[in-house]
C-alpha cells in the first residue's frame, strides 16, 4: 500500500509541476522522489528517476539536453538514468509516458545534503539565537529547502506526500525550516559556490529504531519478536493490537502487581479532572505539578440496549504521550505519540446496557503531558443509536511509583519501528546526496547499549540507499539535565559514546562534539549555528579539504602506568580551561565502583592519578548527563565524553 503518490491529481501541491494529457492512460504516471519544482539534483554523480505508468508504457524522460528512453515493466515500474551534471542550471525535467507528461522546472544542479534525526534537528530557524538577521538576510536562489512531511507507513514508500515542495530560500521559507541544517547549507554555498539542496527528514521526539528499515533491525538483532508483532498488524491490525495489550497488561502485573482494568474502581477516591483538557502540572494539584510517569484517568458512561449493540468506535482526541485504553476490563488500543488524534474501535460485545467504564493508562517522560482533548471530539459512537459524549466527567489517580518504560506498540510513529523511516527515507532512495548528517539520540538514552549497532546500521542503510561513499557526520547530544556530584551512571553519556565508537571506527563517519554548546535544563539548546559550524568543519575533515578532527578527539587506549594512566590523545593543541587540572575525570573497577580521579595533561597525553586501594577498570572523561568538562582542543572544540578500558 502506498500511502500518496506524485500524481497528476497531486501536482498542485508541488508549486506549479505541470502535467498535459492527451487520452486515456491505463494509469497514471508517477514520478518517485523528489524530483518537482525548484529541485537540487547531485552535481558528479548519475541522476537516477524511477516511477510507474501504465504496463509496457514507454517512457521518455529529457533533462539538460540529455533524453532518454526505456519501457515500464509488467508492474508499471521504470526507471531512468541520466549522466552526471556539472553545478550549474536552471533546468527542466520532462517525463513522458506518450499520453502525459511530467514536468518539473527550475531545476539546479549542486550538492544535496540528507539532514535527519529528531527534535534538535528539527528545530527551527526562528528559534535558534539571533534569527532576526539570519532570516532577514536568508534570500538566496542557489540555496534550495525540502522538509519532508511528518507522516508514517508500514512498509517503505517510494513516493513522499504530495504536499513535499522544494521552495528558494527566503525570509518566508527560512523562518520554520530545521536550523541546523540551514546554517549547514548558508555556509556550504558560500564555501563551495555551487547550488545547495537541503533535505530536512526529522522528527521530534523519535527513536533511531523508527528510522531503520526492517532488514536492518534484524541485523542489529533483538528485534524478533516486535518485528513479528509488525508484520501482524500489516495483515491483522486488530489481533496485532490484542496480542499487543497482552503484553502490556503482563508487563503492569509484573511491575505493579495489580490489573486496574479487571478491577471495581471506587472513582470516589479519585481526583476531578478539569473541564478544559491541558498539562496535568497545571491542574493545582501539588502531588502531579512536577511529576512525569503515568497517570490513569477513568469515567463511566451509560448505554441503552440499543447503543450498546454492536460494534462502535470511540474518539478521544490528543493524548501527551502515550496512551493505553480499556473499556468494561476489555484492552481496546494504544498510541504512543502526542500528534496523533485516538480513534479506536470497540468490538462487539465490549459495551453493555448500563453502566460502563473506560480506564485510560498515560505516560509521560518530558514536558506537558496527560488528556489534551479537545472535549468536542471525545465520544462514542455506536453502530446503533445517538453518540455519548465524553469530553467531560473525567476523573484521575497519579501513579507515583518510579516509571519503567513499558512496552510500545511496534506500528506507532516516534516510538515504533521502521514506520518513519518507511515514509520519509525509504521515498528519497536512489537519490544521491553529498552527505548526510544525523542529530539524534536523545530518545534512545534508556538503552544506550544498544545504540551503537543501531547507528551502525543507519549508516549502512543509508549508504546503500545514496552511495557507498556517503559522508556521514553525526552531531553528538548537548550536556541536559543534572550535574553529577559524584561518579554516577548515564545513559546519556552511554549515547555519547556510542557515537563516539561509531565515528572512531569509521573513516567516513564524522563526530560534533556538542557538551559546551548545551543547557543542563532545556533539551533544545538554542546555539544551532555552534553546531552548524563544527559539522561544516568535520565535513571538511572527511573530505580532505581540512586537518579538522573527524571523531571528536577521541583517544584509543588507556595504559595504566604504576600509579597513573596515560590517554594519548590525536594530534592537536590541547588545554584544560581555568585550571591546570582536566575535571570530570573518574575511574571505576570491575565491580562498578568509581571514584574522581585526579588528571593533568602533559602535552598531548592525558595523566589520571589512580586512587590509592584502588584498582580501576576503567576510565571515564566528561561522564554524566550535564557534567563539567574543561578540555579542549584546537579552535575551542571540546574534547568527547569517553570511556576506556583500562589496559
Amino acid at each position: 500500500m502506498k500511502k500518496a503518490a506524485w500524481t497528476l491529481a497531486a501536482l498542485a501541491f508541488l508549486g506549479g509541476c505541470q502535467a498535459a494529457g492527451a487520452g486515456p492512460s491505463t494509469a497514471q504516471l508517477v514520478v518517485d522522489g523528489a524530483y518537482a519544482d525548484h529541485a537540487v539534483v547531485q552535481r558528479g554523480a548519475n541522476v537516477e528517476i524511477t516511477g510507474e505508468a501504465g504496463p509496457g508504457a514507454v517512457i521518455t524522460a529529457s533533462l539538460a539536453g540529455q533524453t532518454v528512453e526505456t519501457q515500464a515493466g509488467s508492474d508499471g515500474g521504470w526507471s531512468v538514468s541520466f549522466a552526471p551534471l556539472k553545478a550549474g542550471g536552471p533546468y527542466d525535467l520532462s517525463v513522458s509516458d506518450g499520453t502525459t507528461t511530467y514536468t518539473a522546472e527550475d531545476i539546479l544542479v549542486g550538492d544535496v545534503l540528507l539532514c535527519s534525526g529528531q527534535s534538535n534537528m528539527e528545530y527551527p530557524v526562528y528559534r535558534a539565537l539571533n534569527p532576526d538577521s539570519a532570516i532577514s538576510e536568508s534570500a538566496d536562489e542557489g540555496l534550495r529547502l525540502l522538509t519532508v512531511p511528518q507522516e508514517t507507513a508500514l512498509s517503505p514508500q517510494s513516493q513522499l506526500l504530495a504536499g513535499a515542495s522544494w521552495a528558494p530560500a527566503s525570509p518566508e521559507n527560512v523562518r520554520d525550516f530545521s536550523a541546523v541544517c540551514y546554517f549547514i547549507g548558508e555556509r556550504l554555498r558560500t564555501e563551495r559556490g555551487v547550488p545547495i539542496g537541503l533535505i530536512d527528514s526529522s522528527w521530534g521526539g523519535s527513536q533511531i529504531e523508527a528510522w531503520l528499515p526492517q532488514a536492518r533491525l534484524q541485523a542489529a538483532g533483538g528485534f524478533d519478536e516486535s518485528l513479528a508483532t509488525l508484520d501482524l498488524y500489516r495483515e491483522e491490525p486488530v489481533a496485532a493490537m490484542k496480542a499487543y495489550g497482552a503484553v502490556w497488561e503482563s508487563w503492569w502485573k509484573d511491575e505493579h502487581e495489580s490489573a486496574p482494568w479487571k478491577a471495581e474502581l471506587d472513582l470516589s477516591t479519585w481526583k476531578r479532572a478539569p473541564e478544559e483538557f491541558g498539562d496535568w502540572k497545571a491542574y493545582g494539584d501539588a502531588e502531579i505539578e512536577n511529576h512525569l510517569g503515568r497517570l490513569w484517568f477513568s469515567r463511566r458512561f451509560e448505554l441503552t440496549e440499543e447503543q450498546a449493540t454492536g460494534p462502535a468506535t470511540i474518539s478521544l482526541g490528543l493524548f501527551d504521550d502515550s496512551d493505553a485504553v480499556w473499556i468494561n476490563g476489555e484492552f481496546i488500543g494504544s498510541t504512543s505519540s502526542w500528534t496523533d488524534q485516538r480513534v479506536y474501535t470497540v468490538d462487539p460485545g465490549v459495551l453493555k446496557a448500563g453502566q460502563n467504564t473506560i480506564l485510560i493508562n498515560v505516560l509521560n517522560n518530558y514536558g506537558p503531558g496527560g488528556m489534551m482533548g479537545p472535549g468536542e471530539v471525545m465520544r462514542l459512537e455506536p453502530q446503533s443509536g445517538k453518540p455519548v459524549p465524553l469530553g467531560s466527567g473525567w476523573s484521575y489517580k497519579a501513579v507515583m511509583q518510579p516509571d519503567d518504560g513499558g512496552p510500545r506498540p511496534p506500528w506507532e510513529s516516534v516510538t515504533g519501528y521502521t514506520t518513519i523511516g518507511n515514509a520519509m527515507i525509504a521515498p528519497l532512495h536512489g537519490t544521491a546526496v553529498s552527505a548526510a548528517i544525523w542529530y539524534q539520540g536523545e530518545s534512545n538514552t534508556g538503552r544506550a547499549d544498544a545504540y551503537e549497532g543501531l547507528l551502525g546500521q543507519l549508516i549502512a542503510g543509508w549508504r546503500s540507499n545514496f552511495g557507498a561513499d556517503l559522508p556521514v557526520v553525526v552531531v553528538q547530544l548537548p550536556g541536559y539535565g543534572a550535574m553529577p556530584e559524584l561518579p554516577s551512571e548515564s545513559g546519556w553519556a552511554g549515547v555519547q559514546d556510542a557515537q563516539r565508537r561509531v565515528a572512531l571506527a569509521d573513516p567516513l563517519t564524522g563526530l560534533v562534539t556538542t557538551m559546551d554548546v548545551g543547557h543542563r535544563t532545556d533539551i533544545h539548546p538554542p546555539d544551532k549555528l555552534t553546531v552548524a559550524m563544527r559539522a561544516v568543519d568535520v565535513l571538511d575533515g572527511l573530505s580532505g579539504a581540512s586537518d579538522a578532527s573527524t571523531t571528536g578527539y577521541s583517544p584509543v587506549t588507556a595504559e595504566r602506568d604504576g600509579g597513573s594512566i596515560r590517554i594519548d590523545l590525536p594530534e592537536g593543541d590541547y588545554t584544560s580551561i581555568s585550571g591546570d587540572r582536566v575535571v570530570s575525570v573518574s575511574v571505576c573497577d570491575e565491580a562498578g565502583r568509581c571514584n574522581w580521579a585526579d588528571a593533568r595533561l602533559d602535552g598531548r597525553t592525558l595523566v589520571a592519578t589512580v586512587p590509592e586501594g584502588f584498582e580501576p577498570a576503567t576510565i571515564r572523561h566528561c561522564w554524566g548527563d550535564a557534567p563539567i568538562c574543561n578540555l579542549y582542543a584546537d579552535d575551542m572544540i571540546p574534547v568527547t565524553p569517553f570511556k576506556l578500558d583500562v589496559r
